[in-house]
């Protein structure tokens, strides 16, 4: 039998000479990661913020919140943070995730208070260039883990207001050991009132954040509510 890179090697040529999007050809070449993005839907979160949803187009991403995060959530002024997805986020075989995000405020809108409970809750000073603005600002950096799952139907008023199209930018990894699981349903129902659910915890729409990198702008600032 010949190596696996031989075997690749081979197929690649036999589509060329062919010129034919044969099933074998159009395939992705045994062990290549997929990369994909999906347009953001929502940010729902548990009232006490351990269990957090990012709802795409196609898919939610269910994960635990770490204390920092929870705290955030809770917080008045969460409006003053400004968070990102850094790089893809990493989806495995069984449809397990892991990812990076960033939460960021810069100084010049943080009052002293702000400032030290930031801190206490684990953001460090840094340097940031984000959008058009540069200059000093606190950062907290964390990784989200957890499953990815078939998206639902989210209702109207259940969406985040984004100022522009954001996307969550995927890898599916693994596709050399075997075909990947499909999705299961998510876990995200209803209450009998019709309010969102995960796992019997009531979830709430996340609003709130600052988007500096937005040129749509009013009055100088560009928020997503």
């Amino acid at each position: 039998m010949l190596p696996a890179a031989a075997r690749r090697a081979l197929l690649a040529l036999s589509c060329a000479v062919s010129g034919l999007v044969l099933l074998g050809c159009a395939s992705t070449p045994e062990g290549a990661p997929v990369h994909g993005k999906e347009a953001m839907v929502s940010f729902l979160a548990s009232k006490d913020g351990r269990k957090l949803v990012i709802a795409g187009e196609k898919h939610h991403y269910v994960f635990d919140g770490d204390p920092s995060v929870a705290s955030m959530l809770r917080w008045e002024g969460r409006t003053k943070i400004s968070p990102a997805l850094a790089g893809e986020v990493k989806v495995a075989r069984n449809q397990s995730f892991e990812g990076q995000y960033v939460l960021m405020a810069f100084d010049a809108d943080l009052t002293a208070d702000d400032q030290v409970f930031l801190t206490q809750t684990g953001f460090a000073k840094t340097e940031v260039k984000y959008g058009d603005r540069t200059g000093p600002a606190l950062r907290y950096i964390g990784t989200a883990r957890g499953k990815r799952y078939e998206a639902g139907v989210l209702k109207e008023g259940e969406g985040v207001d984004f100022s522009r199209t954001h996307y969550l930018n995927y890898v599916e990894q693994e596709t050399a050991s075997g075909p990947f699981e499909k999705a299961a349903p998510t876990p995200v129902g209803r209450a009998a009132d019709g309010s969102l659910v995960l796992g019997g915890a009531p979830l709430a729409v996340v609003q709130g954040g600052t988007d500096y990198s937005c040129r749509a702008r009013l009055m100088d600032v560009c928020f997503f509510k």
